[in-house]
C-alpha cells in the first residue's frame, strides 16, 4: 500500500492496450482492498494488532465488530472512525477507511471534523476524542 495514487493514476493513463491493463490490473488484484474489512485487517497486520484489541480500543460492542470484519455489517462513518483511532491509523488511511466503505472523508472546514483530524493526527485515544469533541460542544462519536 506504499504506491502513490498519482503514480498509479499516470501509469493507467500511459498504459494503451489490453494486455497491458491486464498486467497492471492482476500486479494491484492484492495489493489494494477493494473491502472495508480487508483494508482494516491489513492495517492491524502492519500495527502489530489484533481485532480483539482494536475491539476494546474503539469501544464498539464485540459481536459487532466481528459483524463488521466478516463483511456481515457495514459500519457508519463514526464506528469507521473510532476504529481507525484504535488503530491508530495514519490521517491518510482514516481517510482511506471512510473512502472504501463510501462515507464521507475528514473535511478540515467542518468543526467536528477539524477536531476528529486534530485526534488522528495527535494519535489521540476514542476516549480522548470524544472528551475533546464534548469539550467543544459537539456530538461523541456514537
Amino acid at each position: 500500500m506504499t504506491d502513490n495514487t498519482n503514480d498509479l493514476m499516470a501509469k493507467l493513463k500511459t498504459t494503451d492496450d489490453t494486455a497491458e491493463l491486464d498486467r497492471y490490473l492482476e500486479q494491484i488484484r492484492d495489493r489494494y482492498p477493494k473491502d472495508l474489512s480487508s483494508y482494516i485487517k491489513t492495517i492491524l497486520e502492519e500495527k502489530g494488532m489484533s481485532i480483539a484489541d482494536m475491539q476494546k480500543k474503539s469501544g464498539i460492542d464485540r459481536t459487532y465488530i466481528y459483524q463488521i470484519m466478516d463483511g456481515r455489517k457495514n459500519p457508519g462513518r463514526d464506528k469507521i472512525i473510532a476504529m481507525a483511532v484504535a488503530c491508530r491509523m495514519t490521517l491518510p488511511e482514516c481517510q482511506r477507511a471512510l473512502e472504501i466503505a463510501q462515507e464521507g472523508i475528514l473535511y478540515p472546514k467542518g468543526r467536528r471534523d477539524s477536531v476528529i483530524i486534530y485526534a488522528v493526527c495527535n494519535k489521540m485515544n476514542v476516549m480522548e476524542l470524544n472528551g475533546l469533541l464534548e469539550e467543544y460542544k459537539l456530538p461523541p462519536l456514537e
